[in-house]
């Protein structure tokens, strides 16, 4: 794309010679605004009708006296043309049309107390049920039966396989109050006479009077004395046995 070359006689890329009049014209079409609008304002202009005022008549208030016949004449006059015109010895007057006459609904009536009514007299009617009678057919008794109470339940010491082999499975302990059984168990050593070598707690409880007993229990327990080893390992856990429980 060509360019226009710019002269380069004056070494300026800009004339600065050329005066810009853009300020006058600006002015000018300012004034030439404000000279039509200033037209349009009185062209436009709203023009509000003047009201005409009606002429005042005064009015003048001639009060007429009922004693001068001349007077009482107009008076009569007046009244012929407009019955609702009353002097005031007509209004004082008593009405005499019975129609005009108001008469209201209480009028004559005379307050007085109402009559009581008699007291009902009561009925008496004969009682077919009373509180003593009884109405339903005798009822045989139940027969019940008398259920033994179960046996209460006792804590036993259950053996495990290795420590059954020399004596019983399950021992009974007494006066022990175990309240979670299964949480409870001892590795116990025997030795070749049946005595109890090492009661070791695998689990215990809170309360330590009762491990005490348990553990008094457990190595008070005999076995049957062995030959063949020296010293047997098994566990001994608890459980409580009684009624329904095998």
């Amino acid at each position: 794309m060509s360019t226009k070359p710019h002269s380069t006689a004056n070494g300026l890329i800009f004339d600065w010679h050329v005066r810009d009049h853009s300020m006058m014209r600006l002015f000018v079409a300012l004034v030439l605004l404000m000279a039509a609008m200033s037209a349009f304002f009185f062209i436009f202009r709203i023009v509000h009708p003047v009201a005409q005022r009606l002429p005042v008549t005064p009015q003048h208030v001639i009060s007429l006296d009922p004693n001068n016949p001349a007077e009482l004449a107009l008076i009569h006059l007046a009244q012929d043309r407009s019955f609702a015109l009353l002097s005031d010895a007509d209004s004082v007057a008593p009405v005499e049309s019975p129609f005009l006459a108001f008469h209201p609904s209480f009028d004559r009536h005379e307050i007085k107390l109402r009559e009581l009514e008699p007291a009902t007299t009561a009925i008496h009617q004969p009682r077919l049920f009373t509180a003593a009678a009884d109405v339903l057919p005798p009822v045989p008794r139940r027969a019940v039966d008398i259920v033994p109470a179960p046996p209460a339940a006792k804590l036993h010491a259950i053996m495990s396989s290795s420590l059954a082999q020399r004596g019983p499975a399950s021992l009974e302990l007494s006066d022990i109050k175990l309240t979670q059984p299964t949480r409870v168990q001892f590795r116990v050593a025997i030795g070749s006479a049946g005595q109890i070598l090492t009661a070791l707690p695998l689990s215990s409880i809170e309360d330590a009077e009762v491990m005490r007993q348990l553990q008094a229990a457990v190595v008070a327990l005999r076995f049957n004395p062995s030959d063949v080893h020296r010293v047997d390992w098994g566990e001994i856990s608890f459980r409580w046995q009684g009624g329904d429980t095998p």
